[in-house]
């Protein structure tokens, strides 16, 4: 259980590195709303994919 809960945590970690990484180097700028609604996104994706590998590993 508690690789589940390391898996959960790298997800999370690699897909706010990715989110950053994309918003420090990115050469245009973007709107505050664009920065809100992509941080929403991503984490949202993060999260479902995070909770749902506690199903997988399971099996």
């Amino acid at each position: 259980m508690a690789a589940n809960w390391w898996l959960a945590l790298i997800i999370m970690v690699v897909f706010n590195g990715i989110l950053v990484w994309t918003l420090i180097t990115g050469t245009e700028s973007v709107s505050r709303t664009a920065k809100k609604w992509l941080f929403i996104v991503v984490n949202a994706v993060g999260l479902i994919l995070a909770v749902s590998q506690f199903f997988w590993m399971d099996f």
